[in-house]
């Protein structure tokens, strides 16, 4: 029996992991029937402590960390600054969202890092923090939209909604949270029902072409092989090259690059032991035997194929290998295709790594560091790192801290900067995007809300026409773009300006003066009531006075009439037949005398005799 290994029991709390470690320990160690036995009293033991606990969960269990609302009002006024730069011009319109999505990610992740510390600190013994952190039952990612916030959702065809839901499930969501809320749902109930069905298909179809594919011989004879090493991403190791190497049959002999001695000979089967002897030795690429390069007809072989997980030995001969794989790829289909189920349509994104200061002071970046200038995805300038360095803060009473950074990272600050607590240095993109090359375009539009004339201010527009014959202009370098704002008068003609170019005016100054030329000479009269806005000049050319006259207004039958009274010898009575303020012309009536000389006592028929009646037309007014 193989020496067990003594570091898998130590003294520790026991979750998931901890206990698929264990079972996997007995079962490579002990046999199939032993580890049996012993999930049979591990099961055993949990019912009665958990009897003994009685674990539930109420309301009061969802305890929302202090420190929510300060990390909100953060993240607030961080995307009030976001879009304030967007007006001005600053960043385009993708920036702008890329930047509201990455900050609040970035609070959400430390809202959750706050509940997970919260529930440490303050109550270890939580159900909901022992539930979701032993791995029994639900996430973080639950936990997080319990007490926490929900977070960013995504709409019916898939976008980012780049309005997040602040609230948790234990504080209430308000009403538009509700309905942004319920894409979410509906989408998980949809998906449930949908994709389920797609993804049973993909499996019947994965085995109706691989069924065939069986263990028929022992050894094909090939000198083939896959190279295997740890699958990493960026800076992170995805899968270990000890975990890849577990069950597989080495193609060539291993050996040791320290001392030349053969660590795993050719056509080996690798065990745990044997795996973890490879990578200590430090060899960090293995060919392998593999069932893609198998030389087998129509089949593959037990050499190339390996282990069976299922027992920890070499695979039996008629293994139906086709059909395990089908269903292995089959399986996981079912649960990848219900995640939004579980999460409730919630869109987690992936948030870079940072570094930030630890106390104010004044950046230093060494000569030797190599750095190229870079605009990032937010629409701010840094520079991309291209080999990797160091750089460091040197701060009050001779504090000095430094920080390495690798290549493909992105910093924000310049050399000899100052800088405040908590500031963002640089960050490291995770999933290594910044180490690949991805390059945006995007247009932005400036536009002036005023009408004027242009003027450049250290702007050189280069003049550039495409195959079509269309100009453009291109400025090689930043600079500012003046517009002189104002109005246009058009001058009548003749008018004579008053003021010299260049001279400076208030409102309601006077530019210009024009004449005004009368072909009759009189006496100048403008309407007192509106003198300055009258848009007509009045001339008396000749006037009548009337000494000692009187008018007055006598209203008969509804109607007004004026009465002049002249006063003197023989007083005379008048009716005015042009009103007060009405134009007359030459010859024209301008009252009637009121005379009873000719008053009749009698009615009857007027006869003239020898006068000789004419008729008489009345002037026309105007």
């Amino acid at each position: 029996m193989p020496n067990p290994n003594p570091k898998i029991i130590q003294s520790d709390t026991i979750d998931k992991g901890q206990l698929k470690k264990l079972i996997a320990w007995a079962f490579t160690y002990y046999g199939t029937s032993r580890a049996a036995h012993m999930a049979d009293e591990l099961k055993s033991l949990g019912f009665r402590f958990a009897t003994q606990a009685g674990v539930s969960i109420s309301v009061d269990d969802l305890q929302v960390p202090p420190e929510k609302k300060s990390l909100l009002a953060a993240a607030e006024e961080e995307i009030e600054l976001t879009e304030s730069r967007y007006t001005r011009g600053e960043i385009t319109e993708v920036e702008r969202f890329q930047k509201v999505i990455d900050t609040w990610n970035l609070t959400n992740e430390n809202l959750k890092d706050e509940v997970v510390r919260n529930f440490r600190n303050s109550n270890p013994l939580n159900s909901v923090y022992m539930m979701a952190f032993s791995g029994a039952r639900g996430n973080i990612s639950q936990v997080r939209q319990l007490v926490g916030m929900r977070g960013l959702m995504a709409d019916p065809q898939g976008e980012i909604i780049d309005l997040p839901i602040k609230t948790n499930f234990r504080e209430g969501l308000t009403v538009t949270e509700y309905i942004i809320s319920s894409y979410g749902a509906r989408k998980g109930l949809v998906d449930t029902a949908l994709r389920t069905a797609d993804s049973g298909y993909l499996t019947r179809r994965l085995v109706d072409v691989s069924q065939d594919v069986i263990i028929r011989e022992t050894d094909c004879g090939t000198s083939r092989g896959v190279k295997l090493k740890a699958m990493r991403d960026g800076d992170r190791t995805l899968i270990k090259l000890e975990d890849r190497l577990f069950g597989r049959v080495s193609a060539e002999d291993v050996v040791d690059p320290q001392t030349g001695e053969i660590i795993l000979a050719r056509d080996q089967d690798i065990s745990d032991e044997l795996a973890k002897a490879v990578v200590k030795a430090g060899v960090e690429e293995v060919t392998v035997r593999s069932a893609l390069t198998c030389e087998s007809t129509r089949s593959v072989c037990q050499t190339c194929y390996g282990w069976s997980l299922a027992h920890g030995k070499m695979v039996d001969i008629g293994e139906a290998v086709g059909i395990i794989a089908a269903q292995s790829i089959g399986e996981p289909g079912t649960q990848l295709t219900m995640r939004t189920f579980h999460t409730g349509g919630v869109f987690t994104g992936e948030v870079a790594q940072q570094s930030r200061a630890p106390f104010a002071g004044t950046m230093k970046l060494p000569k030797k560091l190599r750095l190229r200038p870079l605009r990032t995805r937010h629409g701010d300038d840094a520079f991309i790192v291209e080999a990797n360095g160091e750089f460091s803060i040197e701060g009050t009473e001779g504090k000095k801290e430094t920080f390495s950074i690798t290549q493909g990272s992105t910093l924000l600050v310049k050399d000899g900067q100052k800088v405040i607590p908590n500031q963002l240095l640089a960050e490291v993109a995770a999933m290594g995007r910044t180490a690949r090359k991805t390059t945006e375009k995007a247009t932005k539009d400036v536009n002036t809300a005023l009408a004027g004339e242009v003027l450049f201010d250290n702007l050189v527009p280069e003049e550039k026409k495409d195959r079509q014959g269309n100009t453009s202009y291109i400025a090689p370098r930043g600079g500012l773009i003046w517009i002189l704002s104002g109005e246009v008068y058009n001058l009548p003609p003749g008018a004579e300006p008053i003021v010299k170019n260049g001279d400076r005016i208030e409102a309601g100054g006077v530019l210009a003066e024009t004449r005004l030329i009368t072909e009759h000479g009189g006496v100048v009269r403008l309407n007192p009531t509106d003198a300055r806005n009258s848009r007509e000049v009045e001339i008396i050319t000749a006037s009548v006075v009337l000494d000692r006259a009187r008018i007055e207004e006598e209203v008969s039958q509804g109607r007004e009439h004026y009465i002049l009274e002249t006063k003197g010898k023989g007083d005379q009575r008048f009716m005015l037949k042009a009103a007060p303020g009405t134009k007359v012309i030459n010859n024209q009536v301008i009252a009637e005398l009121i005379d009873d000389t000719y008053h009749t006592n009698s009615g009857g028929i007027i006869k003239y005799s020898g006068v000789e009646v004419a008729k008489r037309s009345k002037a026309k007014l105007g």
